[in-house]
């Protein structure tokens, strides 16, 4: 007995395998029920995006540079022999020729004791290799900052190709409502002429407004890898964004001058730049070689008078550059230019992050601000032309006037909407600037959006 619904009957399965096919069947029938989101972009560019992928593999680059490098300091053993026939002709004294077949085998071993620029040349790589992580890490926040200034670029094309629907519907209800007044002598010529003026313009605009759309949604695509076919997923409203962490510019300037990726990484070629100096004045110093060596030799493989030797090598060998032409003196100054271009680099990215992060905040801060002002400057723009457009149907109101307060309240729509697109992209770009943009805030920027369909801008009477 089924306790929940005691006078239901329990479904058998293939009941519930009709329900779920039903169910499936609805969904096809409805692809537009569940929108495309900004997770969904993020996930499939991660897949697809070649920028990201490649700066993957170019992780896989450092890291094998490293071992290279680490192998230059190590020991090398080598093994070698082989095995041969000769053949000696005597021309002169007609004695019959001799074959033989000597063979030998040698194990060889090299082991570098005192090579600081090898050694120095192992530093530099493992600084590399620590760039390579850095860049992999910016990598993916590109790749954020990338899929989301891509959705929502396609988002706010989208909604405002549906605020120009709004205002070409409504301007060309203005225009019939100002025709028939103009033949029952309610109104002029001039308030005709306005109407369908405002509905030529607002054909354009929807025109302009379709093409940004194409144009937004191939960008978006290009990331993503693949065509959208759903819709994109609305920005709820109000959009609850918080207030940035600390509060004010200084803070978070001095947070990216110790976190930023580009900043780190900038420090870190200086680094590389100074050991290059470094190893390139080392070149100059002897180096020492543990070597060693055990060689065997027979004269004659499989011959009963063959000869069999072992010499066993044991000692260290010594180099050191004498004369090289000047060779080593011009690397070092090579190096210490470009050390020198190193510093400068690191400063100038010092400035530029701090110039980035300083914009990013004011853009975050300012954009709150202004989004607040812009809802409530809507919702008065949607009751001016409401209110316009009864006054207008009882006589009170002019056309000029009804035109100019939907145009009003369509702007106001379009501002609104590209305020929260910038304040989305601002507290992007301020996360991204101090290394800390991660998915969490893919996330909590797509637990903003209303995934469930598309939601249409408000429509302009």
């Amino acid at each position: 007995m089924n306790l929940l619904h005691p006078n239901r009957r329990r479904l058998t399965r293939p009941t519930v395998a009709r329900a779920w096919w039903v169910a499936l069947c609805l969904l096809s029938a409805n692809p537009s029920a569940f929108a495309y989101d900004l997770w969904q972009a993020y996930q499939d560019a991660q897949q697809n995006d070649p920028t990201y992928l490649s700066s993957m593999a170019e992780k896989e680059v450092y890291d094998a540079q490293k071992s290279q490098a680490r192998a230059v300091i190590l020991p090398t053993i080598m093994v070698t022999g082989g095995i041969y026939k000769t053949r000696k002709q005597f021309w002169y004294n007609q004695l019959p020729d001799t074959h033989t077949k000597p063979a030998n085998l040698t194990v060889s071993l090299n082991q570098p004791i005192f090579a600081l620029d090898k050694l120095t040349g192992y530093k530099q790589v493992s600084v590399n290799a620590q760039i390579g992580d850095l860049k992999l890490a910016q990598a993916k926040q590109d790749l954020i900052t990338r899929v989301v200034q891509a959705y929502f670029s396609a988002w706010l094309a989208e909604h405002n190709v549906q605020v120009a629907k709004n205002v070409l519907t409504a301007a060309e209800r203005q225009y019939q409502m100002a025709q028939k007044n103009f033949e029952v002598g309610n109104t002029t010529v001039i308030d005709t002429q306005e109407a369908q003026t405002m509905w030529h313009n607002a054909q354009a605009t929807l025109i302009n407004a379709q093409t940004n759309v194409d144009n937004a949604k191939s960008t978006l695509e290009s990331v993503v890898g693949h065509p959208i076919a759903e819709p994109l997923a609305g920005i709820s409203a109000p959009l609850k964004l918080k207030m940035p962490v600390p509060d004010t510019a200084d803070k978070w300037v001095a947070r990216a001058n110790e976190s930023n990726y580009n900043v780190k990484m900038a420090q870190l070629g200086y680094q590389v730049a100074d050991l290059e100096t470094t190893r390139m004045a080392q070149q100059r110093l002897p180096q020492i070689s543990i070597v060693a060596s055990r060689k065997w030799n027979r004269s004659n493989y499989h011959d009963l008078n063959d000869e069999q030797t072992a010499t066993n090598t044991i000692g260290l060998e010594v180099s050191m550059p004498i004369f090289d032409g000047g060779l080593i003196g011009g690397q070092v100054r090579e190096a210490e230019a470009k050390k020198t271009i190193s510093a400068q680099s690191l400063r100038a990215t010092q400035i530029s992050v701090a110039q980035g992060t300083r914009a990013a905040y004011n853009q975050a801060v300012s954009g709150l601000a202004t989004i607040s002002a812009l809802e409530s400057a809507q919702s008065a723009a949607k009751k001016s032309a409401d209110s316009n457009l009864l006054g207008y149907q009882l006589g009170m109101r002019i056309n000029v006037d009804v035109l100019n307060a939907q145009n009003t309240y369509a702007q106001a729509q379009y501002n609104l909407a590209q305020a929260q697109y910038n304040t989305i992209l601002g507290n992007v770009n301020l996360k991204s600037a101090v290394g800390g943009l991660n998915d969490e805030d893919v996330q909590y920027i797509n637990a903003l959006l209303n995934t469930q369909s598309s939601k249409p801008a408000e429509k302009t009477n």
